[in-house]
């Protein structure tokens, strides 16, 4: 357990180091994935560990990364989620970070994740093994330039593009 925080997180998910520091993050974060999980009739809300989880039958387990959700999401109905998993572009930084969980279910990276404010570039890692390049929009490495989900320009919009 964290002793800073007391949240049970010894070290935060990746998806709590993408963007700037936002206190609502894992507030977006949820209602992206209630958005992405509607098919299930699965609601998603943020708590201290993680996300709390609740479908048409009640409460499932409580998750304590977004990834564990899209895993769960995946392993109750397979094919659900396959339509996120391709690249996009000029998303709210919360749906790029579902797409990018989504996208490393589905495939073994690296992905691309380009956004407008991330921070200096770096790698992170999805369901435990997947490399996601963060990177700006405005300074790609060249070794960036393709994904395995196809090329990915990030010279429009002001969202995030993932690929």
């Amino acid at each position: 357990m964290c002793g800073a925080c007391g949240s049970g997180r010894v070290r935060p998910p990746w998806e709590d180091t993408v963007g700037p520091p936002d206190p609502g993050a894992s507030r977006r974060l949820a209602a992206a994935l209630t958005r992405a999980l509607a098919p299930l009739r699965w609601r998603v809300t943020p708590w201290a560990g993680g996300y709390t989880v609740a479908g048409p039958q009640g409460a499932l387990p409580p998750a304590t990364s977004l990834d564990e959700v899209v895993a769960g999401a995946r392993a109750a109905r397979p094919g659900l989620l396959h339509r996120l998993a391709g690249p996009a572009e000029d998303l709210e930084l919360a749906d790029a970070v579902v797409r990018v969980s989504v996208a490393a279910l589905h495939r073994d990276g690296p992905l691309l994740l380009v956004g407008p404010d991330p921070g200096p570039p770096r790698r992170l890692l999805a369901h435990g093994g997947v490399a996601v390049d963060v990177v700006p929009r405005h300074g790609r490495r060249s070794d960036q330039r393709s994904t395995p989900m196809g090329e990915l320009d990030p010279g429009g919009g002001t969202g995030w593009s993932v690929g």
